[in-house]
């Protein structure tokens, strides 16, 4: 039996004349964590798209918990996956509570129309991320680093078994950048949801991830265990560039050190 929760299998896709996916393929078990990497216009974007049920995909297949996309509703897609973008706009009038229950529609209820269990899913994600002194607060008010959270605490309180995110701490200075990484371990242990992460963080990829998908060109170039992936050899095929890796202090995972420029 295919123990799957997703599978994505010889994904092609072209827009503009211009190749997004060759071949791409992803699965994923349940209460897996797994990093995407790659070179800008890898197609980690794309595939992720295409997983969500918002772009189609020209040729090839995706199965959600062995169903074909094709045949899932945008409410049942909703159920079953949840988003998280690299950050929500700045303009964003709603309150943190506001805007996380949004994310309820897929239940048939919103904002105005919230039941008392409903209500408690939102409380319940508010909690979870630890943004309860935020709740009535504007988003176009927040940091950068609160916004995040309340997109997580959105994505927790739709209730999927699946929490994709794109760069989910690209734009954040290091300090924001560690309590997202380390909420959203959290999350994955203590609830057993499956993360789908897209990153260029190679060192999180490596301590922090079951596996890693390196794509290249709109390929799944290599798929490994994150201690296997992280090899010179490896990052070489993906990124094209030399690495220095060095063991962790603690754990002894692979972690990439930067190259000393020549003359200093």
């Amino acid at each position: 039996m295919d123990q799957h929760i997703i599978k994505a299998s010889a994904l092609s896709l072209s827009k503009g004349g211009n190749t997004l996916l060759n071949d791409a393929h992803l699965e994923v078990s349940s209460g897996e964590r797994l990093a995407i990497i790659g070179p800008n216009g890898a197609g980690k974007t794309s595939l992720a798209r295409c997983i969500l049920g918002l772009t189609r995909p020209d040729s090839g297949s995706i199965l959600l918990n062995g169903c074909p996309i094709g045949q899932i509703s945008r409410s049942e897609i909703a159920r079953l996956t949840s988003y998280v973008p690299q950050q929500l706009p700045e303009r964003i009038s709603f309150t943190a509570r506001e805007y996380i229950s949004l994310s309820r529609y897929a239940y048939g209820c919103g904002p105005k129309n919230q039941s008392e269990a409903n209500s408690e899913i939102v409380d319940r994600a508010i909690d979870i991320t630890g943004i309860a002194h935020l709740s009535e607060q504007a988003l176009s008010t927040m940091s950068g680093g609160e916004r995040q959270k309340v997109s997580i605490a959105a994505a927790l309180a739709q209730e999927s078994p699946v929490l994709i995110l794109d760069e989910p701490s690209a734009h954040l200075d290091p300090r924001q950048r560690d309590m997202i990484h380390k909420l959203l371990t959290k999350i994955s242990q203590e609830n057993g949801i499956t993360l789908i992460v897209i990153t260029h963080d190679l060192n999180w990829a490596s301590c922090d991830f079951d596996r890693i998908i390196g794509m290249r060109d709109g390929h799944t170039l290599i798929d490994e265990q994150a201690t296997d992936f992280m090899q010179k050899e490896t990052l070489q095929q993906v990124f094209d560039a030399d690495w220095l890796l060095h063991p962790h202090p603690q754990s002894g995972k692979p972690l990439v050190l930067p190259q000393q420029t020549p003359g200093t």
